[in-house]
């Protein structure tokens, strides 16, 4: 997630902190079918948890190709930035869907937020550590007792590294600025972060760097999350399969799609967004391939927040998502 620092939200904060409610868009072809031939398309809004980047290209080309609009839909792309309150604009029914991450929404579900994940466009979390390629670390099983690293501090990510790790009173964790100048001016500098970010930055400054992935460790979120409201709109299952079709129309041709994207953030350019865009594909496709969500992974980011003590004893992902339907 590139440039956090130079980021913003006022759309956002706008939305939720207004008076009163937001109308609720009209009902579109008013059944979960397929929309009538010559019906008015069905307005949504789709708040996101960052500002435009690749990490959202499908979303993006599935206005732009017509995906959306073959399916029934008017698509609105509300762009987010840092803490962006996507789920709490969900609930306020201010937008009708909402990116997030796995170990979001199973939290902020334990805090009563009324959400369910529907797709996931991450297979493989893109948050992991960086370090200078040149240096001895391979993997975080190499930091070494003594080192310092910059991350979130108190986060998911934070607390679970060093509790499986067993990094407490050995590593430092220091708070993350959201720049890549420190990391740059120290070679044996470590810190957090996002494959679709902090690593084409530092590479496009001259550097050259090594994405740690935590996956191995037992840390393996869905990333870009489509929440809808619990229960789900009985239009879901098209919109999810339209989102299919768009993130795949993405992959093999994100050209459109990313030239939008560089009018609506200027923070990037063609090199950051050419390295983003072919970085990030792996992550999109895992294992499972794109789109795909698995009950046993759900259940193991669910224990993971069980064991932090950050969801009650008991707690786990039953309910927090549902696989793909197809559409009706």
């Amino acid at each position: 997630m590139l440039y956090r620092e130079a980021a913003c939200f006022a759309l956002l904060a706008a939305l939720v902190g207004c008076g009163g409610s937001a109308p609720a868009p009209a009902e579109g072809p008013g059944a979960p079918g397929a929309p009538t031939a010559g019906a008015a398309l069905q307005p949504v809004r789709l708040a996101l948890n960052w500002v435009p980047e690749p990490e959202f290209g499908g979303f993006y080309e599935g206005v732009l190709g017509g995906h959306y609009a073959a399916a029934g839909f008017d698509v609105q792309i509300i762009p987010g930035g840092p803490g962006a309150p996507t789920l709490e604009l969900l609930s306020a029914g201010r937008a009708e869907l909402a990116i997030t991450a796995a170990d979001d929404l199973l939290l902020k579900r334990a805090k009563g937020a009324g959400a369910v994940g529907v797709w996931a466009a991450f297979q493989d979390t893109p948050q992991g550590l960086m370090v200078h390629a040149e240096g001895p670390i391979q993997q975080l099983g190499d930091v070494p007792a003594g080192a310092e690293i910059a991350i979130e501090v108190g986060g998911p990510f934070h607390s679970f590294l060093w509790k499986r790790l067993a990094w407490e009173g050995k590593v430092k964790a220091v708070p993350y600025g959201g720049s890549v100048g420190p990391f740059l001016a120290d070679p044996g500098a470590m810190q957090q972060a996002y494959i679709t970010s902090e690593p084409c930055v530092a590479e496009a400054k001259g550097a050259k760097v090594r994405f740690l992935q935590p996956g191995a460790q037992g840390w393996n979120p869905y990333g870009t999350v489509v929440a809808v409201a619990d229960p789900p709109p009985p239009w879901t299952a098209r919109f999810v399969a339209a989102t299919q079709k768009a993130w795949e129309a993405y992959l093999a041709d994100p050209a459109r799609a990313n030239a939008e994207i560089l009018k609506k953030n200027d923070q990037l350019n063609d090199q950051l967004i050419r390295c983003v865009t072919e970085r990030q594909a792996p992550f999109l496709r895992g294992a499972d391939g794109l789109g795909a969500m698995r009950a046993e992974r759900w259940e193991a980011v669910a224990q993971a927040l069980v064991e932090l003590g950050l969801l009650p004893a008991g707690s786990t992902a039953a309910g927090a998502w549902r696989a793909p339907e197809p559409a009706r």
